[in-house]
């Protein structure tokens, strides 16, 4: 395995070459995870007030806890298939999560939540055999929703939240279901098939800071945006597990090769969803940088190396 300051030269001479592009890389890339922690960590989600980074290990087993920096850091728990798809609260205090328990070859889900600062964990769902969606926070975090098998369902949270808390109420959610998105209106349940694009299976769907936009990638294929009514299609080119930026005007994401039974690359962009300009922020040839994650001040993202097993922040100018 090379060492770190390698890893630093490269991104720094891609800087250098690539002066055009917007952002570029300010410093080296700090390591966020433990050298010896005996897992390989992955998938690095910034709490909301830019605050904490969770990340998740082999298999999307248990969720850990660091500071921004990489201090402090801790195991939130050991639940299997917790760090699939976990979501943070708006106010940064608790985790929500689908978990997987097993009797044999028998697998069952249900809905946890966590307290970020306690570690206490409440089942918000009965635990079941199936459950094919994944859960949103709503309703200032007072409660949740899935959309699984075919019904919505709505959990309470029993959090008392205040009012200097509450965010802007989204007055629709949106999932994937089956070869369509799904729009849930909450206030009268009804749900709005979308297929912006169609005959397609679609991935990774994520809604824009500013409720106005849904970015997503479908199999095989390229990566979009949309109005969240459904309207103003984009074609963004190849892309893979997009996330967006605070001005919810730039999405960064990986772009990967494989030979078809693994990964032989894996580099980090951002791109303008209007100019379509993009900024490569990765070149280290013999590295698989992956699942970009944005901070919410906008100046910073973090990213796991999968050949490393090391989650990575790195600064960004323009």
């Amino acid at each position: 395995m090379r060492k770190l300051l390698i890893f630093t030269l490269v991104f720094s001479l891609g800087a250098t070459t690539f002066a055009f592009s917007q952002y570029r890389v300010k410093n080296e890339p700090l390591p966020v995870t433990e050298e010896n922690a005996g897992y390989s960590f992955m998938q690095p989600r910034w709490s909301p007030d830019g605050s904490k980074i969770a990340v998740t290990a082999d298999r999307y087993n248990g969720i850990w806890i660091a500071e921004a920096d990489g201090s402090g850091m801790s195991q939130l728990t050991d639940d299997q298939s917790a760090g699939y798809g976990f979501e943070w609260s708006s106010d940064s205090k608790a985790i929500i999560s689908r978990i997987a328990q097993y009797e044999g070859f028998r697998r069952y889900n249900a809905i946890k939540m966590y307290d970020v600062s306690t570690g206490a964990s409440k089942l918000l769902s009965d635990v079941r055999t199936s459950m094919s969606g994944l859960p949103q926070w709503f309703d200032n975090d007072q409660k949740v929703i899935i959309f699984s098998d075919n019904v919505l369902e709505i959990f309470e949270t029993g959090r008392n939240v205040s009012s200097l808390n509450k965010s802007k109420r989204a007055s629709s959610v949106f999932f994937l279901k089956d070869d369509y998105i799904g729009k849930a209106d909450l206030d009268s349940k009804e749900i709005i098939d979308l297929a912006p694009v169609e005959n397609e299976r679609y991935l990774n769907l994520t809604m824009s800071p500013d409720q106005s936009k849904l970015a997503f990638e479908v199999m095989g294929g390229s990566m979009y945006v949309i109005n969240t009514d459904g309207t103003g299609l984009i074609d963004l080119g190849t892309g893979f597990r997009p996330q967006w930026a605070p001005d919810s005007r730039h999405l960064v994401y990986m772009v990967t090769q494989d030979d078809g039974h693994q990964y032989v690359s894996s580099d980090i962009q951002i791109i303008d969803i209007y100019t379509k300009e993009i900024s490569r922020l990765s070149f280290a040839t013999d590295k698989l940088e992956m699942n970009p994650s944005w901070s919410p001040q906008g100046d910073k993202i973090a990213f796991d190396v999968m050949d490393e097993g090391k989650v990575y922040v790195i600064e960004l100018t323009k």
